[in-house]
């Protein structure tokens, strides 16, 4: 009698540590990684690392500044694919190891690159963006590319909150460079109306890691839970993907 209350007591103990994660993705399409109605990479990954766990997650797709409001207020949880900036770390909890930042608990490693119109007498060496008319483009709420352009020294504006506007406004003469996910351009390379009038400057603008973050009260409520799912997430990283499975772009 005694061991079959205990595994009840167990049991209900169980259920009730269960958690669902209210997760922020960028409503604005982040191809392959994250979409705002339906699962991409990222979203598949976290689902399946909270699920390890016997966790769930309920993504909300907003627009990224306001994503970060919102989980920075814990009026959400976390955020899926912020990157690792100190703006961000003023708010956010991320996996850390050795006072660092875990990049072994990351979700992807991400390349950035500039994308200029065919016309352009814009060049990019690696280090110095020659020929750049007005401002390079990037959309709103992604601090990481605006700091890697401040640094470099070259000027950018975020008028725009996707990539489709910035594409047309690159088409319409409004500037001629633009900056933003080297999966995105490839898509919109070949995307019906911008095939043939865009291309991929080389070498690429940066590369940077993205995770999943969480608001500090969040995280000092409950550590384990989040410490659960980032280890999660490494273990699946680390695991063999079959190359041609979508998800492989994920796999170290």
């Amino acid at each position: 009698m005694r061991v079959l209350l205990l595994l009840f007591v167990l049991l209900l103990s169980g259920v009730a540590s269960a958690r669902d994660f209210r997760l922020c993705v960028d409503s604005n399409e982040w191809p392959p990684y994250t979409y705002p109605d339906h699962d991409g990479v990222l979203q598949r990954l976290v689902r399946e690392a909270a699920a390890r766990h016997g966790d769930s997650v309920t993504f909300v797709a907003l627009p990224w500044l306001r994503c970060e409001s919102m989980a920075a207020s814990a009026r959400l949880d976390g955020l899926v694919g912020v990157p690792d900036t100190t703006a961000e770390r003023r708010y956010f909890v991320y996996p850390m190891a050795s006072g660092k930042v875990d990049e072994l608990r990351s979700l992807a490693d991400v390349e950035v690159v500039l994308v200029r119109r065919v016309d352009s007498p814009a060049a990019w060496d690696g280090r110095k963006l020659s020929g750049l008319q007005g401002k390079v483009l990037y959309a709103q709420g992604y601090g990481e590319i605006a700091a890697r352009l401040q640094a470099l020294g070259i000027p950018s504006s975020d008028d725009y909150r996707a990539d489709a506007p910035i594409i047309k406004a690159l088409l319409a003469g409004r500037a001629n460079v633009a900056a933003t996910y080297a999966e995105a351009a490839r898509r919109h390379i070949t995307a019906g109306d911008y095939e043939g009038r865009i291309e991929i400057l080389s070498p690429a603008l940066g590369h940077f890691r993205y995770y999943v973050a969480f608001a500090k009260s969040v995280y000092a409520a409950d550590p384990a839970a989040a410490e659960n799912l980032w280890r999660a997430v490494a273990e699946l990283r680390a695991a063999p993907v079959d190359p041609s499975h979508p998800d492989a772009l994920l796999s170290r």
